[in-house]
């Protein structure tokens, strides 16, 4: 989407795309009106006021997160634009977060706050060329805070109380001296949450509650020992534990952990026109599951990422990166097993033109070598055209990749060496119309992902399915008045998988359990200039999709879920001269509507969250 700078300024949109600099799809900064890519910016005002990543992500246009509203403690899954769970990348300042120890490589998003985060990116189609593996629907880019930029020290405190017993607080330190910017935060969630199961209408027993808990604790350090030279090193820790029932429509008493430990640095030397650049990443995730039926596992998993690159800008309207990506994942098996490990090394090459300032191209080119698999290339292109003051259009092609994982090349379950990674390709064609002082915007973008030799499990797990999807998106916001805006999008995906059934035969499906083809989101504001009130009136649909669930003798049963539409309010007001005391109320799901996100599973009714912060 496309939304002006003056609107965004005064209205907290659900989703809002502004003229910031932004960091994905580039090693250089630049504004998004200079991106050929189609980027969405969540910025910080509807970040702070947003109560979970999941539910954030759940609201902007072709994204779905499964999960996002039943018990906090259930697992989530990110379709975006129909693609499979892990198919997309998470980024956190613009490096990716992997995770060997998961099932497809997909990071849990229980694991993640919104605490310490200034904006979020949001890249679709396929972006390989500077990410590597896992980006074959796209990026999401969680950008952490950089520390106050006009104070030596600043607090932050914020407490939150909601329904189901459930506490959120946050305490962050940041500051800002001539040589160094600091943030230290940490954030608590604790919750008594609701049975994850479903309980039968003839259950003569009432299922437990299964609460879960999450610690975040992250620091970012920004050092300038000179005018050329930045160093930036980064910490975060994070745990979740939760309980889960025994599946659906059934109660149990089961327990799982994910422990995560993420230290970073990134270096920068900018002297002229040439930009040097480093980044480092280590992930380490400790899975433990607790179950009364199949006793203890555990899955350790370990990543090294490492990215050297240079920019060169000898113009204003010339910009060329090159650089090289080293990725080592290792995946520590339950039991005596050997560890497996797997190592990716990939240079890259980019250049960004600007023609006459109407102009952007993107284009660039990576070579992959994995240790397993051998070698694989990737391309992007992306073009931008600013025709007027009003209108402006893109136009991107690219290709991307998923290596296998370790436990489907080595692991204890149906593995098998010889697998090839998923190959996707996407094209992408978008147009926007905003109007120069912000009172309205309108983006329109229609996309095709074509993904081949997609890894099924039958006897083992090998490349045999393909998969199209092709879809619109439609977003606009308008001003209604000084006080009011509204804003809305409306997502229509349609998929296709090719395979082959028991009898080796072709078939064909269009559907997709838990994947709706159609999801909407609309929005009403208040905002008042110079008014320390704010409100914000939602709505949410969800189209219908097929499931599948499985009883206790793990007999398949396949529904249909019907649609539902969820209503959402938020209202907040500043006290204070600085405005610097916040009281906040949300409440979601407002009409209590009954629907199912996962069968046999609970999920939210009416959730009232109320709390206050304040910064000192």
């Amino acid at each position: 989407m496309l939304f002006a700078t003056t609107l965004q300024a005064q209205v907290p949109d659900l989703s809002t795309t502004t003229d910031e600099v932004i960091v994905t799809g580039a090693r250089f900064t630049r504004s998004i009106t200079e991106s050929p890519e189609n980027v969405t910016i969540i910025d910080s005002a509807v970040v702070a006021q947003a109560t979970d990543l999941a539910q954030l992500l759940n609201e902007q246009p072709g994204i779905v997160i499964n999960g996002a509203y039943s018990n906090p403690g259930k697992d989530k899954s990110i379709f975006l634009r129909n693609g499979s769970n892990q198919y997309t990348l998470i980024l956190i300042d613009g490096q990716p977060l992997t995770d060997p120890s998961s099932l497809g490589g997909a990071v849990d998003l229980r694991l993640l706050s919104l605490d310490g985060i200034q904006r979020i990116e949001i890249l679709r189609g396929a972006k390989s060329l500077l990410y590597g593996s896992d980006a074959v629907a796209g990026v999401i880019n969680l950008v952490t805070s950089r520390g106050n930029a006009s104070e030596p020290f600043t607090l932050y405190l914020r407490a939150a109380a909601q329904t189901y017993n459930t506490l959120d607080a946050g305490v962050n330190i940041s500051g800002t001296t001539k040589k160094l910017d600091y943030r230290i935060g940490f954030d608590y969630f604790d919750t008594d949450g609701l049975s994850e199961a479903e309980m039968p209408a003839d259950s003569t027993i009432t299922f437990q509650e299964d609460g879960s808990q999450r610690l975040n604790l992250s620091t970012s350090f920004i050092y300038r020992p000179n005018q050329y030279l930045t160093l930036r090193p980064t910490l975060r820790i994070a745990g979740f534990n939760g309980e889960y029932d025994a599946g659906a429509f059934r109660d149990g008493d089961n327990s799982y952990t994910n422990d995560l430990l993420l230290p970073g640095l990134a270096v920068d030397y900018k002297k002229g026109k040439t930009t040097i650049g480093g980044r480092y990443t280590f992930a380490s995730t400790d899975r433990v599951f607790e179950d009364a039926t199949f006793g203890t596992s555990e899955f350790l998993g370990r990543s090294h990422q490492g990215d050297v690159f240079g920019t060169y800008q000898p113009t204003d309207l010339v910009a060329l990166t090159f650089g090289t990506q080293l990725r080592e994942e290792i995946l520590v098996p339950d039991g005596d097993a050997e560890n497996q490990s797997a190592t990716t090394l990939s240079p890259y090459l980019q250049a960004h033109l600007t023609l006459a300032r109407k102009l952007y191209i993107d284009a660039g080119f990576r070579f992959n070598n994995h240790s397993e698999f051998g070698n694989q290339s990737n391309f992007s292109i992306a073009l931008g055209v600013q025709a007027s003051k009003i209108w402006s259009s893109r136009v991107s092609l690219s290709n991307a990749f998923q290596s296998p994982t370790l436990d489907q090349l080595a692991g204890p379950f149906g593995a098998n060496p010889d697998l090839k990674p998923q190959v996707a390709f996407s094209a992408e064609a978008s147009t926007s119309l905003r109007h120069p002082a912000g009172k309205y915007a309108l983006n329109f973008t229609a996309f095709q992902r074509e993904i081949e030799d997609v890894i099924v499990y039958t006897s083992n797990y090998e490349n045999q399915d393909k998969q199209l999807d092709r879809g619109v998106e439609l977003s606009a916001v308008g001003q209604v008045s000084k006080q009011f805006s509204l804003n809305g999008s409306l997502t229509y995906v349609k998929g296709r998988r090719s395979s082959f059934d028991f009898n080796g035969l072709p078939t064909e499906t269009e559907d997709f359990f838990r994947r709706p083809r159609t999801t909407g989101n609309i929005g009403l504001a208040f905002n008042a200039a110079k008014s320390p009130f704010t409100a914000r009136l939602s709505g949410h649909y969800t189209g219908e999709r097929p499931d599948v669930w499985f009883d206790a003798n793990f007999s398949q049963f396949e529904v249909d879920l019907d649609p539902y539409f969820l209503v959402n309010a938020y209202a907040e007001y500043r006290f204070l001269k600085a405005e610097n005391l916040r009281v906040f109320l949300d409440v979601r799901n407002l009409t209590n509507a009954d629907f199912v996100e996962v069968t046999g599973f609970s999920t939210l009714g009416t959730v009232i969250r109320g709390g206050v912060s304040v910064k000192l």
